[in-house]
């Protein structure tokens, strides 16, 4: 085990203060850091299902303004800050003036780590969410309690983040800020590498770099083999597991016929990890055929023999395209009707063209508005992307957007929203207005 600066924060005197404590990745390592008995506070501008969950758990939770007097007496501070928390935020200003340690979310997540002996860490430009929970709700069935970080929400799982017993973390490792470079681990894998987030990171040569470091800090690196990561990684000798093809043939048919190929690729992953742990493939196949999705990942809301609403969190072309490649497969005879928000300007620019192609493999299009996502306008807008997709733009609140959409629904269609945004809110005004239309 590393050593870790937080142990100096493990004593009564000293305090960790979470900025923006109730967001996706943020929230969960809050939740360890009390399950391993550091003092902790939170802070956020509004009030989630996250921040009620903290403060039912006893934790200083405070909502609305950021305010330095948030922040708790302590002989010994550190404040961890989400990325949307800027330098003028009063509460990180308060913690420089106090000469407090500041460590950003993907830091603090990377000390974290190495309080646990073993670590499996989850990077790649796709499916990390995924691969994650897949593998935390698959250690459980076989009976383990790790402790791990999802950056989305299982069902069957009280919260997205937990210490467990202590021995097992498994976590994401995020690539768009270049934080996975902080942790090692045990078990490093690696579902792909694509371009995205470049622009924030200064250029793809340091998105590869990071890559490249992430690996060189795993013990046993399992990574799927595409140009990128073969560039990567192809010449290293020891601890590695290439996965070139993965095979079809240790799924059951029920499972081949009912679930996306992409699906099928992440929990072939999982498995052999586990097999590289230790485990059963039976029985880690066997945990993984109960695993029950991760929400807003090809999630069904509503069904009927004339209607079926699902969901999706596709905000790259590669993950447009095989999703919508995994609703035709597990819909097949009904008409695909995309409803797709674009996420963050700088995305839509550097793909445009990819993203109008592969909606055009839609039946019925529509396009939401950009989720800009804290950043400014950029070169192209939704108007643009409908047009070029030959789609239909939505402009509105979400229930006039929903009303549109709803209005041209027709017997045996599956309606599709798709986006990693605020798209969501869709859903509900959807599921009123086709009841009252007895889809």
């Amino acid at each position: 085990m590393l050593s870790t600066l937080l142990a100096q924060f493990q004593t009564p005197d000293a305090a960790v203060h979470f900025i923006g404590c109730g967001g996706a990745g943020t929230a969960p390592l809050l939740r360890i850091f009390h399950e391993l008995r550091f003092r902790v506070s939170g802070s956020d501008l509004i009030d989630n299902r996250e921040t009620e969950a903290l403060r039912n758990m006893g934790i200083p939770v405070f909502t609305g303004a950021h305010d330095a007097a948030h922040l708790p007496e302590a002989e010994r501070l550190l404040v961890v800050h989400t990325s949307a928390a800027e330098s003028s935020n009063p509460e990180l200003q308060e913690a420089v003036r106090r000469n407090a340690v500041i460590l950003r979310r993907g830091e603090a997540l990377a000390e974290a780590a190495k309080l646990f002996p073993q670590v499996i860490a989850v990077s790649g430009s796709h499916g990390k969410t995924s691969v994650t929970a897949m593998l935390s709700f698959a250690l459980r069935e076989l009976g383990e309690d790790p402790g791990f970080l999802i950056g989305g929400t299982l069902p069957c799982f009280p919260a997205s983040g937990t210490a467990g017993a202590g021995s097992i973390f498994i976590t994401e490792a995020d690539e768009s800020d270049g934080t996975h470079t902080l942790i090692h681990s045990t078990i490093g894998i690696v579902t792909n590498m694509e371009d995205d987030h470049v622009w924030s990171l200064g250029g793809f040569h340091i998105l590869q770099q990071n890559f490249r470091t992430f690996a060189d800090q795993a013990e046993t690196l399992v990574y799927c083999a595409d140009v990128n990561t073969d560039a990567l990684y192809r010449e290293r000798q020891n601890g590695v597991i290439r996965i070139a093809e993965w095979d079809k043939n240790v799924f059951s048919e029920k499972e081949f016929s009912t679930r996306g190929d992409f699906h099928l690729k992440n929990e072939y992953t999982v498995l052999l990890a586990l097999e590289r742990m230790g485990y059963p493939r039976q029985k880690i196949l066997a945990a993984l055929e109960k695993f029950p999705g991760v929400d807003r990942r090809m999630t069904v809301h509503y069904d009927t023999p004339a209607l079926r609403i699902m969901e999706d969190y596709a905000h790259h072309p590669t993950e447009l395209r095989e999703s919508i490649k995994a609703f035709r497969k597990t819909n097949p005879g009904r008409r695909l009707v995309i409803a797709f928000q674009p996420h963050r300007y700088a995305r839509l620019e550097r793909y445009f063209h990819e993203f109008a192609q592969e909606l055009k493999a839609a039946d019925r299009c529509y396009i939401l508005p950009v989720f800009a996502a804290w950043t400014g306008k950029g070169k192209y807008t939704s108007d643009d992307l409908a047009e070029a997709a030959g789609a239909i733009s939505l402009h509105g609140t979400f229930e006039e957007m929903a009303g549109t959409i709803c209005a041209d629904l027709r017997n045996n269609d599956l309606l599709c929203i798709i986006g990693a945004g605020d798209g969501k809110e869709l859903i509900p005004h959807c599921l009123s207005l086709t009841q009252n239309k007895d889809l």
